[in-house]
C-alpha cells in the first residue's frame, strides 16, 4: 500500500499556442499566425513569469508537438515541456526512446500529457479507428510498456491486446527517475481507470469547484484499488483573463468571442466525455458558471474552454477554491498568451504563493 503524498506546494504551467494566437476570435486581423518566433516568445514569457512547465497540444490545426517542444526546449533554460502525445500513433518503445532522449538532452525538462483523442474525424485522418474504451486500453498498454522499458534491468517482453514486444531495450534511460511525470485527463470510467493506475497528475478541464471535488473523490477511490491513492495529484486546465479591474477583465472576455457564431465543437468532438461536459457548461446564462468562472471560450474553440475572469485578487480567490478541494497543479492559458502569462505571473502568482506559504506554516 502506498504512503499518501503531502505536497503543499502549488505548481503552475502555461500553454504554447502552436495553432496561432489571437486577441479576438471574430477578427481575422487580431490573429497571430503560428511560428517559431511566437512559440519562443510565449515560452520565454512563461519562463520569466515563473511558470514551471508549458503544455504543447496535438490537434489538426497545431504544429507537430514533439518537434515544436524540441525547438522550444533549445531556446529556454528552465521550462519543462509538457508534450501532448496520442498512444497508437507511435509504437510504445519508440515513444519511450523519444521521451528518454528528450529528457537526457534537455536536462530533465519533459513531461507527458497522454491524450486519448475525442474527434473521430481527426483519428480517422491519422489511420486510427479504435472505439472510445479501446483507446484507453491501448493507452494503458502503452504506459505499462514505457514504464517497464525505463525501469527493468532485463529486456522486456510483453503480450497484450494491442501490442506485442519481444526483448525490448530502450537506451538512454530517462534522466528523471524513475521516469518523467505523466499527466492524464478525461471523465469517462475508462479514463478514470487509466488515470488512477498511471497518472502522476490527473488534469481536469475547468468546471465548478464542487464538481471537481466530486471527481477527485471518485478518482482517489479508484486509485486505492491500485494502491496509489497517495500518489495521484490533481490539477486544473483553465483559461485566465486577468486585468487591473473586474470591469476590464469582463470587457476583455466579451471582446475575445465578439462577432463569432457558436462553432458547434460538440459534434466534432463527439467521442469526448470532457468535451460533452464543456458543451453543457456553455449553456449557462451569459456563460457564467459562478462569480468569476466563464465558459464563453467553448463557443469558439474545442477543449478546455472555462476561464477565470477578474482582477488579480478575484482570480487568486477563485483558483484557491480549487486548491481547497484538492488541486495542486494549474495548467493555464490566456489570450494573447505572452501578455497574459506576464500579467498572471506579476499580479496573481505572488498571491497564490502567499496562500500556499500560509497553509504550509499553519
Amino acid at each position: 500500500m502506498s504512503t499518501p503524498t503531502t505536497d503543499p506546494e502549488l505548481h503552475f504551467g502555461w500553454f504554447i499556442p502552436t495553432m496561432g494566437d489571437t486577441t479576438a476570435f471574430g477578427d481575422p486581423n487580431a490573429r497571430t499566425a503560428p511560428s517559431l518566433e511566437l512559440f519562443e516568445r510565449v515560452a520565454k514569457s512563461a519562463e520569466a513569469a515563473g511558470f514551471e512547465y508549458a503544455l504543447v497540444p496535438v490537434q489538426t490545426e497545431c504544429y507537430e508537438a514533439w518537434i515544436a517542444c524540441a525547438m522550444v526546449a533549445a531556446r529556454t533554460e528552465r521550462l519543462t515541456l509538457l508534450v501532448a502525445a496520442r498512444p497508437g500513433v507511435i509504437a510504445p518503445t519508440v515513444t519511450a526512446k523519444m521521451i528518454s532522449t528528450f529528457d537526457q538532452l534537455s536536462g530533465g525538462r519533459v513531461a507527458i500529457n497522454l491524450i486519448a483523442g475525442g474527434s473521430p474525424t481527426e483519428a480517422a485522418a491519422d489511420g486510427l479507428f479504435h472505439g472510445h474504451d479501446e483507446r484507453y486500453r491501448l493507452m494503458d498498454e502503452t504506459v505499462e510498456i514505457m514504464k517497464r522499458v525505463w525501469t527493468e534491468d532485463e529486456p522486456v517482453t510483453y503480450r497484450g491486446e494491442h501490442f506485442t514486444v519481444e526483448g525490448a531495450v530502450v537506451k538512454p534511460r530517462p534522466l528523471q527517475r524513475p521516469h518523467p511525470e505523466f499527466f492524464l485527463g478525461g471523465l469517462s470510467d475508462a479514463a478514470v481507470d487509466v488515470c488512477a493506475k498511471h497518472a502522476d497528475v490527473y488534469l481536469f478541464w475547468g468546471d465548478r469547484p464542487e464538481m471537481i471535488a466530486q471527481k477527485i473523490a471518485e478518482a482517489r477511490e479508484r486509485a486505492a484499488v491500485y494502491g496509489r491513492e497517495g500518489e495521484l495529484r490533481f490539477g486544473m486546465r483553465l483559461q485566465v483573463i486577468v486585468r487591473d479591474t473586474e470591469a476590464e477583465a469582463w470587457n476583455a472576455a466579451d471582446a475575445l468571442i465578439s462577432g463569432i457564431e457558436d462553432q458547434g465543437w460538440g459534434g466534432a468532438w463527439s467521442d469526448s466525455n470532457a468535451q460533452a461536459r464543456m458543451q453543457e457548461l456553455v449553456q449557462a446564462d451569459d456563460y457564467r458558471l459562478g462569480d468569476h468562472l466563464w465558459s464563453g471560450i467553448t463557443k469558439v474553440r474545442p477543449g478546455a474552454g472555462v476561464a477565470v475572469v477578474g482582477n488579480p485578487q478575484q482570480v487568486a480567490d477563485t483558483l484557491s477554491e480549487f486548491v481547497d478541494v484538492g488541486c495542486t497543479h494549474f495548467c493555464l492559458s490566456g489570450y494573447p498568451h505572452d501578455d497574459e502569462a506576464t500579467r498572471f505571473g506579476r499580479d496573481v502568482m505572488p498571491l497564490m504563493k502567499q496562500r500556499a506559504e500560509a497553509v504550509t506554516t499553519g
